[in-house]
């Protein structure tokens, strides 16, 4: 994450002696906004520092705001995205229940209020269910399980680099990386985008902000 208390500078002088020295062959940030991989990644190519490849964000279908601009700041930078968090903290994977409090052998069985995937939030918001559920209806007609639905339209999206995965057995893992063979059709692609679509404020990232961004002069000059 963005460090308040370091310059950038000596922060991207110390990395590019690591890359330098050999200690390390790339590096790069997580859970920047877009003002910080902007300023990272001009101040290291203004003073000739190696620069940043990747950059670590959360990303599944339940949290897309990185769309907004998070996304296009990498493009710009030559960055490519590492998300975090693929599967929503389990919540894609059809494990958790509506208004059914987890136990057991979970992340939020362990720990229902656990940050941005606590249950009581999400279990509250109508959208939460209804992703689960388009998830749940692909999987099905692939015959495949939900996590690897939301691994594989994860994994097509821009800029998408690769995934990191949390699995806590060999079998989770296994059945993640069977998302690498999953084809998403075009009709699947489509009603995962639209059941998730990010729900910005009407402005700067909504369509408050899209208008005044596309303004004409008066005259349609």
């Amino acid at each position: 994450a963005w460090d308040a208390l370091t310059p950038i500078e000596e922060t991207l002088r110390f990395l590019d002696d690591a890359v330098s020295s050999g200690k390390i062959g790339y590096y790069g940030f997580s859970n920047y906004v877009g003002w910080h991989i902007a300023k990272a990644s001009e101040i290291a190519k203004a003073r000739g520092y190696t620069r940043p490849v990747t950059l670590q964000p959360q990303y599944n279908l339940l949290v897309r705001d990185i769309e907004l601009e998070i996304v296009a700041a990498c493009q710009d930078a030559g960055m490519g995205l590492l998300p975090w968090s693929p599967l929503g903290g389990g919540w894609l994977t059809g494990k958790y229940k509506r208004d059914e409090m987890p136990t057991g052998a979970t992340r939020l069985g362990e720990n229902p209020n656990r940050g941005g995937e606590s249950y009581a939030p999400r279990n509250a918001l109508e959208r939460t269910w209804a992703i689960i559920a388009v998830v749940e209806e692909i999987a099905k007609a692939h015959g495949v399980s939900m996590a690897q639905v939301a691994l594989a339209w994860t994994a097509a999206q821009p800029a998408i680099t690769s995934v990191i995965l949390g699995a806590r057995t060999p079998e989770q893992l296994a059945d993640n990386l069977g998302a690498m063979k999953l084809k998403l059709s075009d009709d699947d692609m489509a009603r995962l985008n639209e059941v998730s679509a990010p729900q910005p404020f009407d402005y700067p990232y909504g369509k408050g902000g899209i208008n005044q961004r596309h303004r004409k002069i008066e005259g349609g000059r």
